[in-house]
Order: structure tokens, then sequence, then C-alpha cells
């Protein structure tokens, strides 16, 4: 079964425990679901009219968050789609990428729209994007995983 095709939250009640366990594994999430239904730019979803349309990275973020381009969903989900895009902007600003317009990465909407101008960039491609949303995600990894029995996070 597709990952992303699972919400993580279908309300705010919800009981059972989420299949992600870290930012990291929505960046994971939102390359696979990318790969398996096309990546967009200029927008968050290309056709809206599709239960999963090509998406731009912070699109791919929210369907392997949520499931669904319903633009309602719950706190928690918010908290989390948040997560992985401030993971992902300030992976992308001290490995990838300087845009002539340098943001600082100082409030919650700059994270996005920083991500947003990232992808839309010219000459950007889905490889490119899928690469650095599992590179950023295996740096999170190097940075929070402790080493001893188990290797636990």
């Amino acid at each position: 079964m597709n990952p992303t095709h699972n919400p993580i939250h279908t309300n705010s009640t919800d009981t059972a425990p989420p299949p992600w366990t870290t930012p990291a594994d929505l960046l994971r999430g939102a390359a696979l679901y990318l790969e398996r239904h096309g990546w967009h730019q200029g927008d968050m979803f290309a056709d809206l009219d599709q239960p999963f349309p090509a998406a731009c990275a912070t699109g791919a973020i929210r369907m392997a968050v949520c499931g669904t381009t319903n633009p309602s969903y719950t706190g928690t989900q918010a908290a989390e789609v948040t997560a992985a895009i401030k993971l992902l902007a300030f992976y992308l600003e001290d490995n990838v990428y300087e845009p002539v317009d340098h943001r600082d990465l100082e409030d919650h909407w700059a994270y996005f729209n920083y991500v947003g101008d990232w992808n839309d960039e010219h000459g950007q491609t889905v490889t490119t994007v899928v690469d650095v949303l599992r590179a950023a995600a295996d740096h999170y990894d190097r940075l929070h995983t402790t080493t001893g029995t188990g290797g636990a996070r």
C-alpha cells in the first residue's frame, strides 16, 4: 500500500499512532509521492479534480501528511507539514539554494515561500527535487540518530 495515500490523522480525536515518526519520514513520503504521481511548478497541485494530482514539493509534503488536497486539516497535521517544510527550508538554505532575493527564515510563512521559490526556480527538475527531499531527510537522521545500543533515535 502507498503510504502517501493514508492520512496520518482523519480528525483531531484520532488515537492511533501516526505512521510517520519524524519530519524526515514525511520528506521521504513526499519524494515517493512525486515519483508516483508527478511533479508540478507554479501551484501546489496541477489538477484539484484528481484525487492524487502532480504536486510541488510543498503539495507532496501535504499529501504525505493528509492524503488529500483538501485545504482543511487538523492542527496536528498543520504542525507536521510545518515541521517537514521547515526542515527542508533549512536544509536548502545551508546546502542547496541561495536565491538572489534571500529571505530570512524567521517566520512561519517564510519557510513555505522559500521552499516554493526553490521548487519553482527556472530549470528545476523532478529529479533534483526528489533527491533533495531525500538528502534533507538523511541529513536530519544523521543529526538526530544516537549511537549506542540498537542505534535508537
